[in-house]
């Protein structure tokens, strides 16, 4: 399956189904511009894969998630960008841009004294402002505008960040959301935000002339008692699968991790595809030999996400394929 060119419902093709999995260098420059070792780095990588997902693009300056990150928060990046995809592209592969807001696990992309994190809620510990409603519409439209930026740059699609406790994922969790408005509170309002950001940029890629695809990446579950549930995350899978989005990706440590928080013997890459047949998934997490890349072919995984196999070797693919 892995070395078969692969279609996605848009039209767009892939040469095979091993994608580079979004990893954040952070080599990039100081305003986030694209550097030449970005530009180094995916030249090597996308020599072999399907897909290239370059890592963790803020939205927003103000939802940065580390010094070096790659900016699609203005135009000014567009051209960088650009040089970036047409690397990528230069390989035989397909180019996706994922899309990120930190939330109040932004820093500052310059130093700044008066520099005050925003999340759902507000906490002490340590200092964070609560999202206004008003705030939470520019970032819609910031998600938005991220997206004409990365079809303006040459992009084949987008992928929205919600996983790893960021912006998205905090707004998910019972932990991180205890806000009493139409954004928190019961499962419905917490993935409000996720939904219309999923919504706006959809609307934005609908106006490409190409085909142009928008993924979602998202952890299953929580570890901490009182987060979030793997049937919350199934919930929201099938709301992003209603849309439609192109893919669904799942974070794991490992791709046959079985779920903490509800009880089944089949791992979670195999509950979340029975769930969700009809939108391709997408899973990562400890792929490193031909064995594995036959099993999730046997539970019908139609991308492979690969990471450490292809930092360690990116003529990874070749070889399994050989």
């Amino acid at each position: 399956m892995a070395g078969r060119p692969y279609y996605f419902a848009k039209g767009l093709m892939i040469r095979n189904s091993i994608c580079a999995a979004s990893i954040d260098r952070q080599w990039g420059l100081a305003n986030g511009a694209v550097s030449r070792w970005d530009c180094d780095f995916h030249r090597q990588h996308a020599r072999y894969v399907g897909l290239d997902i370059v890592g963790s693009a803020y939205v927003s300056t103000r939802g940065c998630t580390a010094r070096g990150s790659l900016s699609v928060a203005d135009d000014d990046m567009i051209s960088g960008l650009q040089r970036l995809a047409t690397t990528i592209h230069q390989q035989g592969a397909r180019a996706i841009l994922q899309l990120v807001h930190a939330g109040q696990r932004a820093i500052a992309v310059m130093p700044d004294d008066q520099w005050v994190a925003r999340g759902p809620s507000s906490s002490n510990t340590p200092s964070i402002h609560a999202l206004s409603v008003a705030q939470l519409a520019m970032i819609i439209e910031q998600f938005g505008q991220a997206t004409r930026r990365a079809m303006a740059a040459g992009f084949d699609g987008v992928e929205i960040h919600g996983a790893n406790h960021f912006l998205l994922q905090q707004f998910m969790s019972p932990l991180t959301n205890q806000r009493t408005d139409s954004y928190g509170g019961s499962l419905v309002n917490r993935l409000r935000l996720p939904i219309q950001i999923a919504r706006r940029v959809l609307q934005e890629a609908q106006s490409s002339q190409r085909p142009f695809i928008v993924g979602y990446r998202l952890s299953p579950e929580e570890r901490l008692t009182g987060g979030l549930e793997l049937s919350d995350q199934l919930f929201l899978m099938r709301c992003l699968a209603a849309l439609p989005v192109d893919y669904l990706s799942l974070s794991l440590h490992h791709y046959w991790q079985l779920p903490l928080t509800l009880k089944s013997p089949r791992p979670t890459a195999v509950l979340a595809k029975r769930f969700i047949p009809q939108v391709p998934l997408m899973v990562a997490g400890k792929v490193v030999s031909s064995r594995d890349l036959n099993q999730l072919a046997d539970w019908q995984i139609e991308l492979v996400g690969v990471g450490r196999a292809l930092l360690r070797d990116p003529q990874w693919p070749r070889r399994v394929q050989s």
